[in-house]
């Protein structure tokens, strides 16, 4: 999955949701996130689906590829429902239904938000060495896939790999894991040691300006309210 489409959708469309401010479709989650907790009405939270899907079309977003973002979520809930057949089907529908629900307002959030606005929230409640953690971690993971993608041109380019040579490809995804694990280690000490350098002590400069705040935040409110008014 290239996540990097993510930032591409949050930085290079424009639409309502993209024109909001990143507090209001936070809270627009957070509405989500209680309505997924509290309800176990299916009707209720194939509402709230329905109404994200249509707001990711709103926002101008492709929605099969923003979709394919949760399935994660689907297969692995899908997992746990099946489990639960024996006391009917409602039961894996609510399932289903809450972790896909959840995740989609999520994915909507992501991308329609630049990262930099939404850790600039969370480090107004969360701990600051705590967000600069997500934050670098987030800014090394494209890093550390680029580096990844590379290794794995080079090794089909060499004859790396072969469909019908199960062990070999065993041993070179295990170099691959191996080395791109130490790259990784690598490159958080190489960023570590040019924070410290540029002055860090302890803190990122991320600042939420109540000046992003516009009309436009009516919209996510509005979409997250709505669900939650639908579970209550």
């Amino acid at each position: 999955m290239d996540i990097s489409i993510i930032d591409n959708l949050a930085y290079n469309i424009d639409s309502v949701m993209h024109r909001a401010s990143a507090l209001s479709k936070i809270v627009m989650v957070v509405f989500v996130v209680t309505t997924v907790v509290i309800s176990t009405n299916p009707i209720a939270l194939a509402f709230g689906l329905v109404l994200l899907i249509l707001t990711i079309l709103a926002s101008n977003l492709p929605v099969a590829r923003v979709l394919s973002l949760v399935s994660y979520a689907f297969f692995f809930s899908l997992i746990f429902a099946l489990s639960q057949v024996g006391g009917g089907l409602i039961g894996p529908l609510v399932i289903v239904l809450k972790a896909v629900t959840a995740a989609v307002s999520l994915v909507l959030l992501i991308t329609t938000t630049p990262y930099p606005q939404i850790f600039a929230i969370l480090q107004k409640v969360l701990p600051n060495i705590l967000v600069d953690a997500m934050l670098v971690t987030y800014k090394s993971l494209f890093i550390i896939i680029g580096q990844v993608n590379n290794i794995v041109i080079a090794m089909r380019i060499r004859d790396g790999y072969s469909p019908l040579n199960i062990v070999k490809n065993l041993s070179n995804t295990g170099k691959i894991v191996g080395h791109g694990v130490i790259h990784a280690w690598e490159l958080g000490e190489s960023m570590q040691e040019a924070m410290f350098v540029r002055g860090y002590k302890g803190k990122l400069p991320l600042t939420f300006s109540w000046s992003s705040i516009s009309g436009y935040d009516v919209f996510p409110l509005l979409v997250g309210a709505a669900i939650l008014a639908a579970a209550v």
